[in-house]
């Protein structure tokens, strides 16, 4: 009986060891995916990792330490910067110092609300939605960079070349719109972003209908203000009119807070309260799911935009990607009648060229399966 249990320590050692090195492994892939596949960046050159205070509960210090010491084990001259939350104001010698940089990493919510922003930066920006190292050895961190890439680009190409697109969901969203040469001249992100959460946004102008929500208002991210988001408790319908809020529908408390909200922060930063700019779907496979949507449904949003199960719109403000979000999960989005999306699952197989490219990519193919 002694021996048994010896053994089975001894076991459990080595099972515990043998994890160790896998997730050893899975970092420093992840690590190259960050540093060489995505940021490009070679021997000698300047890196500033910018992190946010790990006690504002976004971001652990362990990802931006180990991204540190593998970036120095490279021979890439690195150094760190600590900031606060993104309503502390950074001053004109902050941005100055950026600059001086051949790159700078965000393990920080500050680098994505410039990431629209071109003017004043003359650096490479990367934005990292991995904000632990837990996230980081996930399929999340691992997943090469250049596939990432290659399943964006192949999204937009599809969206670029499409006709008409419908958008529904089971609560009763129905949208309709054509794609028109404005789509193409969309603001992208000027930022790199790791990994690559959703494609370019689509501009909401040529649509018209209904969006239909029943969980947040949340901020995108853009700029700051208080309160970040607003419960919706019962279903409200959104009725849209060529990529502007018509009106709303619904009980009359969410109706009242919705306007209020909206009245609050437009005023706030002058802007056109009914506009709805753009909108577009996750398509990273390792984005996580519904954590954090209690306690936290700015974190919450902000966390789970990049998963194929849910679409969301960019609101209050004639601009990528405006001030308040809606989330709307489990959509379909019919490219000229064929499902791109269906039921919050990406339908990568039902197009020829994202088919080649699963078939092409064994990694795709096993990676997208498992949505």
């Amino acid at each position: 009986m002694w021996r048994l249990s010896y053994l089975e320590i001894w076991q459990s050692i080595f099972i515990q060891k043998i994890d160790h090195m896998n997730d050893k492994k899975k970092l420093s892939k992840a690590a190259h995916n960050l540093l060489i596949e995505c940021a490009r960046l070679k021997q000698s050159d300047t890196l500033l990792i910018v992190r946010e205070k790990e006690s504002l509960g976004w971001y652990k210090n362990d990802i931006s330490d180990f991204i540190l010491q593998c970036a120095e084990e490279i021979g890439i001259h690195t150094s760190l910067d600590e900031v606060g939350s993104p309503e502390t104001n950074q001053d004109q010698n902050f941005y100055e110092k950026i600059n001086r940089y051949s790159c700078v990493i965000f393990f920080a919510r500050l680098g994505d609300q410039n990431r629209f922003e071109k003017k004043g930066f003359s650096t490479k920006r990367v934005m990292s939605y991995v904000r632990d190292c837990e996230s980081l050895a996930s399929i999340f961190g691992t997943l090469d960079y250049n596939l990432n890439v290659l399943v964006k680009n192949a999204i937009d190409q599809l969206i670029e070349n499409s006709n008409i697109i419908k958008i529904n969901c089971p609560l009763g969203t129905n949208l309709i719109g054509e794609i028109t040469q404005d789509n193409s001249e969309t603001t992208e992100v000027s930022v790199l972003r790791f990994p690559i959460l959703v494609p370019k946004p689509i501009d909401a102008k040529p649509f018209s209908g209904k969006v239909v929500l029943n969980n947040y208002l949340t901020s995108t991210g853009s700029r700051f203000y208080k309160p970040n988001f607003i419960k919706i408790n019962s279903e409200v319908t959104i009725h849209i009119e060529n990529g502007r809020i018509a009106d709303i529908q619904g009980r009359y408390d969410d109706v009242n807070n919705i306007q209020n909200h909206y009245a609050y922060v437009s005023q706030k930063f002058d802007i056109d309260m009914r506009a709805v700019h753009s909108w577009h779907p996750g398509i990273h496979p390792g984005a996580e799911d519904n954590k954090f949507y209690e306690y936290d449904p700015d974190k919450w949003s902000n966390t789970v935009f990049g998963q194929p199960k849910y679409l969301h719109f960019h609101t209050c403000g004639n601009y990528a990607p405006g001030e308040i979000c809606w989330m709307i999960p489990n959509h379909t989005v019919l490219i000229d009648d064929k499902p791109l999306w269906k039921d919050g699952e990406l339908m990568l197989d039902g197009f020829e060229h994202t088919k080649d490219l699963m078939e092409k990519h064994g990694t795709l193919k096993n990676v997208f399966s498992g949505i």
